[in-house]
C-alpha cells in the first residue's frame, strides 16, 4: 500500500466506511524471491470488527505465526494467497465461520506485491435464499430485475404426448449472457438437449418432467458436469412448461466442501490429539466477576482423561464436575487467562475428584472464556523421578566408589594442540588418595598438581586416548608430587573429555612385592633344604590315562641326584631323569596319590640309574598337581643295618649269658654244695686231727663257699632281671611293701627298726621284679643302719609330670604322668660323688668285714626301674642317711 498522506487518509476513511472487511497482506520473500509469509499492512475498521478479538489483524501481524491453534487454517490461506500473487488470478470464497458464527464471502485479488482481501458478511443472503423458496411466484414476476439465471421452458412432446425436450421460451439477461459465455449460443428458441445434450444422464431433464407432470415445485442443487459448476435450482410449473431459476453456487459449494474438509480435518486432529482440549465459557455473577466456567467443547482425549463423555460434560459447570480446580489453583489460572488475555500454563498434581495424575495445562483466552489443552504427564513425572533417583544413586555410587573417577578436559594452545588437561570432575576417593582437597582438584590442571607424573607418561596416555578414541588399560606407579601409590588405570574417551578410572592397587602391589620376596626366600629355603621337594604335573595319553609326570618345580636336593641344576630338571618328564621310577613301583604310588587324593607316606629303597638311596617319601595331591617331599635317610638306614647286626650279636651274647646262668644255677652250685658238705664233715669229725690251724682253714673255706653261693645267687637274679619280661599286670606297691616287710620281720625286730609306709600307687609291671626292687631297697636301708641309732625307713609317693619331677627326662616323657616314690632312711649315708657308682654291678663302698653283700643289689634295682621305663636317683650325706627317688610311669598314660 502507498504511504499514508492526505489522499491516502481520505481513501482510508472511505475504506473504513465500507460494510466489508478490507485487508491488504504484503508478500514477504526470502533472498531467492520465494514467498515465505504474508504480513498485514492494512486493515479497515470492519476487519477489526469482524475479528472480534478472535483473530489478529493488526498491522504487522504475520499470517504464519506461533499460534498452533490456527496453524492449519493459516497454512491453507497462505497457499491460496501465494497462488494469487504468483498467477495474478483472483479468487472468491464463500464459507461459514464457526468462530464468528456467520456466512462470509471473501474475494481475493493481487494488488501490488500482495493480496487485497475483501470479506462480506452474507449471512442475511443465506437467510434470503431460504425465504426465496417461499416467494417463488413473486420472484417470477421480476425476472428481468433478478441477478440470477431465469429460464422459461416449454415442453416439446411427441404425437403420443410424451415430453421429448424442452424449448427455451424466455430467459433473462443474466441467463442469456451466461449461456452465451459458456456455449457461444443464443439461448432463445434452443432446446434443453441442444444446449446440454447430457441433461438426461445428469437428471436435469427428469427434474423438469417431474415438475410438469406433478405440478409440484422442486428445489435442488444440481451439478452440471459439462461446465463443472453447481447451481442452486428452483423449478416451478408454468403452463405446459416450467420456470427455472438458477444461482451459480459453485464457489459456495467449493467453499463448503473446503470448509467441511477443513472442519473434518480439524475434528479429526482434535479427536485424535493425545492432548485433552476443552473450551470453557465464563460464568459471571451480577457484578461481572467470574465465579465458574461452563463446558462448551470437549475432545476425545479430554473425555478419556476426565473419565467422562463429552455429553456428560458439555453445558455443565466446571466446579460442579471438578471442584478440585479450586484446591489445585487451576481456577485462579483460568480466571487470570480470561481477564488478562495472557496465555498461561502450569504443572499440577491433580489428586482430586477421583483422579490422581500429573497434568500439564495451557490456557488461551477465547471470547469470554478460554481453551485449555492439557496432557497427562504422570508417566513423564515418574520417569523424571526415576531419573532423579538414578542420578542420585549414580552420584552416591560415584561418591562411594572404591575406585577413583576423574573426567579430564583437554586444554589447547593457539595452534589447537593439546598441552594439558583440566580436572573437570573428580569423586572423593580421588581426592583422598592423592591428598588434595576435592574443591582444589576440580578446575585445576594436571601439570599444576602433578607435574612429575604428567611428565612420566600419564599426560601422553591421556592425549593418545583422546586422539585415537581407543580405550587404554595399564598399571602405573605414581611416586612423584608427594604421592606414592599404584593404580590400575582405565581411560575412555567420553565425547570431548577423557574419563579415567583409578583402581588403587597399592596394597596388592606391595603384597605382590612381598610375595615375590617371600617366593624368592621360599625358593632359597627349598633349594637349601636337605629335604628333596618337587611338584609333579600329570602327563596323559590320548585316552586320558596318566602315563608319566612332569616336573613343575624342583629344588637342588632333588636335582643333585642326577647331577643337575633345578632349572635343567624343571619341565622335564620324571622318566627322563629317573627312568627306573616307572618300573620300581614309585610311579604307581605317585599315581595312586593323584587319583585318590589320599596322602601317601612310605619308605622306599631307590636302587637304579646309579642311585642307591633309602628315602622317606610324603606324596600329597594339590589341585591337579602332586607335591612330593622326601628325606634321604640312607646313613641312618646303614646305621640301622649295623645296629641290627649288633642286635643279632647281642642276642647271641644273651643266649650265652643264659647258658652261663644255667651253669651257675646248676653245675656251679652242685660242687659248691659238696665243698660245703665235706667242710662240715671235716669240722665235726676231723677237727681234733687237723688241729686249730687246720680248723681255721676249714672255717675260711666254708665262709668263702657261703659267699660264693650268695654271689652265684645274686648273679643269677641280675641275669633274670636283665631279660625284661612283659609289662602288662597291675601291681599294687602297697601290697608289695607289706609282703616284703612281713618277710623281713625278724631283721626288723632284731634292729628295732621303724618303717613308715604311705599310700603307694598301683602301676603296670612285673610283680616279681617290683617285689625284688622293694625288698632290695628296704634291706639296703636296714643293712646300712648306724650302730648308735635305731633305723627309721620312710616310703612315700606322689603323682607328678615328667617335667616337674626334678629328673632329667626324655622329651617324650616331659608331659607324661609318673609316680614319684621316695625311700628315705637315717643310716650311714654315702658321699654324693658315689651317687651313680652305687648302681654299678659289684661296686662296694665298704669293706666285706664291715657290711656283707655282693655289690649287685642296687644294680638289680636300677635294672628293674629301667625295665619299667622309669628313672632312679640316689642322694645322701655321710652319717645323715640316704634317699632313693624312683619315677615310675602312671597307668593313665
Amino acid at each position: 500500500m502507498p504511504t499514508i498522506n492526505s489522499v491516502d487518509l481520505q481513501f482510508s476513511e472511505i475504506l473504513d466506511a465500507l460494510p466489508n472487511s478490507v485487508i491488504w497482506l504484503r508478500a514477504i520473500r526470502n533472498d531467492s524471491g520465494q514467498v515465505v509469509n504474508f504480513r498485514v499492512d492494512y486493515a479497515n475498521k470492519k476487519a477489526e470488527e469482524y475479528s472480534a478479538g478472535k483473530y489478529q489483524v493488526a498491522i504487522g501481524t504475520l499470517l504464519l505465526n506461533d499460534r498452533q491453534d490456527q496453524a492449519l487454517i493459516a497454512q491453507t490461506i497462505f497457499t491460496s494467497l501465494s497462488t494469487i500473487v504468483e498467477t495474478g488470478k483472483p479468487t472468491e470464497e464463500v464459507y461459514f465461520n464457526t468462530i464468528l458464527n456467520g456466512w462470509y464471502l471473501t474475494d481475493r485479488s493481487k494488488l501490488g506485491d500482495g493480496v487485497l482481501s475483501v470479506t462480506r458478511d452474507i449471512s442475511p443472503l443465506k437467510e434470503a435464499e431460504q425465504d426465496k423458496n417461499k416467494q417463488t411466484e413473486l420472484l417470477q414476476t421480476i425476472l428481468d430485475t433478478a441477478l440470477n439465471n431465469i429460464f422459461v421452458y416449454e415442453a416439446i412432446r411427441d404425437e403420443v404426448g410424451q415430453v421429448q425436450d424442452f424449448r427455451v421460451r424466455l430467459a433473462n439477461a443474466v441467463a442469456r449472457q451466461d449461456v452465451m459465455n459458456r456455449y457461444g449460443k443464443e439461448v432463445l428458441d434452443n432446446s434443453l438437449l441442444d444446449l446440454r445434450p447430457h441433461s438426461r444422464e445428469t437428471g436435469q431433464f427428469n427434474l423438469f418432467s417431474q415438475v410438469i407432470e406433478t405440478g409440484q415445485p422442486l428445489f435442488a442443487q444440481h451439478y452440471y458436469p459439462d461446465v463443472k459448476e453447481w447451481y442452486d435450482t428452483s423449478i416451478t410449473k408454468l403452463g405446459d412448461g416450467c420456470v427455472v431459476t438458477g444461482i451459480n453456487i459453485t464457489q459456495q459449494k467449493e467453499d463448503v466442501l473446503q470448509y467441511k474438509q477443513l472442519s473434518d480435518l480439524l475434528n479429526s486432529v482434535l479427536d485424535n490429539s493425545t492432548n485433552g482440549i476443552i473450551a470453557y465459557e465464563a460464568v459471571r455473577d451480577e457484578s461481572g466477576q467470574i465465579v465458574d466456567f461452563k463446558f462448551i467443547a470437549v475432545n476425545k482425549a479430554a473425555s478419556l482423561l476426565a473419565r467422562k463423555t463429552a455429553d456428560e460434560l458439555i453445558g455443565q459447570s466446571m466446579l460442579d464436575v471438578f471442584p478440585g480446580n479450586l484446591q489445585s489453583g487451576m481456577m485462579n489460572m483460568y480466571v487470570h487467562t480470561v481477564e488478562s488475555g495472557e496465555r498461561t500454563s502450569m504443572e499440577v498434581h491433580y489428586n482430586y475428584d477421583g483422579l490422581d495424575m500429573w497434568i500439564h495445562a495451557s490456557a488461551l483466552k477465547l471470547n469470554d472464556g478460554f481453551v485449555v489443552t492439557f496432557s497427562d504427564i504422570s508417566e513423564e513425572k515418574q520417569i523424571q523421578r526415576q531419573i532423579r533417583q538414578s542420578a542420585d544413586l549414580l552420584q552416591t555410587v560415584i561418591n562411594n566408589s572404591p575406585a577413583a573417577l576423574v573426567l579430564y578436559e583437554p586444554i589447547r594452545d593457539e595452534n589447537n594442540v593439546i598441552i594439558d588437561f583440566r580436572y573437570k570432575l573428580a569423586n572423593p576417593i580421588a581426592a583422598t588418595a592423592t591428598g588434595r582437597p576435592l574443591d582444589y582438584m576440580q578446575g585445576n590442571t594436571l601439570f599444576t598438581m602433578f607435574p612429575g607424573s604428567a611428565q612420566k607418561g600419564f599426560f601422553d596416555h591421556l592425549k593418545q586416548v583422546w586422539e585415537t578414541a581407543e580405550t587404554k588399560q595399564y598399571e602405573h606407579h605414581f611416586c612423584d608430587d608427594g604421592v606414592d601409590l599404584w593404580a590400575a588405570i582405565t581411560m575412555v574417551k567420553q565425547e570431548d573429555d577423557v574419563l579415567t578410572v583409578f583402581q588403587y592397587i597399592t596394597d596388592i602391589k606391595r603384597a605382590q612385592q612381598e610375595l615375590e620376596r617371600s617366593r624368592a626366600e621360599l625358593q632359597t629355603v627349598i633349594d637349601t633344604s636337605q629335604t628333596g621337594i618337587f611338584l609333579f604335573n600329570p602327563v596323559r595319553d590320548k585316552s586320558g590315562e596318566v602315563v608319566d609326570f612332569r616336573f613343575q618345580t624342583a629344588n637342588r636336593q632333588l636335582a643333585s641326584y642326577v647331577g643337575q641344576e633345578p632349572k635343567a630338571v624343571i619341565g622335564a618328564l620324571g622318566s627322563t631323569w629317573f627312568p627306573d621310577y616307572k618300573d620300581n613301583g614309585m610311579f604307581d604310588l605317585y599315581k595312586k596319590a593323584y587319583q585318590t587324593g589320599e596322602t601317601q607316606r612310605f619308605d622306599f629303597h631307590y636302587d637304579g640309574g646309579g642311585i642307591d638311596a633309602w628315602l622317606d617319601i610324603l606324596v600329597t595331591r594339590m589341585g591337579d598337581e602332586v607335591l612330593v617331599t622326601f628325606g634321604d635317610y640312607t646313613p641312618l638306614k646303614q646305621l640301622q643295618q649295623q645296629l641290627e647286626a649288633s642286635v643279632v650279636e647281642l642276642q647271641r651274647s644273651n643266649r650265652n649269658l643264659e647258658q652261663f646262668a644255667y651253669v651257675a644255677s646248676h653245675d656251679l652250685q652242685e660242687p659248691l654244695r659238696k665243698i660245703q658238705a665235706f667242710g662240715d664233715i671235716l669240722q665235726t669229725q676231723y677237727a681234733p686231727i687237723v688241729g686249730e690251724a687246720g680248723a681255721d682253714m676249714i672255717q675260711r673255706m666254708q665262709s668263702a663257699a657261703a659267699r660264693m653261693q650268695v654271689l652265684i645267687k645274686d648273679v643269677l637274679t641280675y641275669s633274670r632281671v636283665s631279660n625284661r619280661g612283659e609289662v602288662h599286670v597291675p601291681v599294687d606297691l602297697s601290697t608289695v611293701a607289706r609282703e616284703v616287710i612281713n618277710d623281713l620281720e625278724t631283721v626288723i625286730d632284731d634292729k628295732k627298726a621303724l618303717l613308715t609306709v604311705g599310700s603307694l600307687p598301683t602301676i603296670m609291671g612285673d610283680a616279681l621284679q617290683l617285689r625284688q626292687l622293694v625288698q632290695n631297697l628296704i634291706s639296703n636301708s636296714l643293712k646300712f643302719a648306724k650302730p648308735d641309732r635305731l633305723p627309721e625307713v620312710t616310703i612315700m609317693s606322689e603323682k607328678v609330670r615328667g617335667r616337674e619331677s626334678g629328673f632329667v627326662v626324655s622329651p617324650t616323657d616331659s608331659n607324661r604322668l609318673f609316680y614319684l616314690v621316695t625311700i628315705t632312711d637315717n643310716g650311714i649315708g654315702f658321699d654324693p660323688q658315689y651317687a651313680e657308682r652305687i648302681f654299678q654291678v659289684f661296686q662296694r663302698l665298704h669293706g666285706r668285714s664291715e657290711y656283707q653283700g655282693t655289690g649287685i643289689g642296687l644294680a638289680i634295682v636300677q635294672k628293674v626301674v629301667e625295665n619299667h621305663y622309669g628313672y632312679i636317683t640316689a642322694t645322701g650325706q655321710p652319717g645323715e642317711g640316704a634317699t632313693f627317688r624312683l619315677l615310675l610311669p602312671s597307668p593313665s598314660n
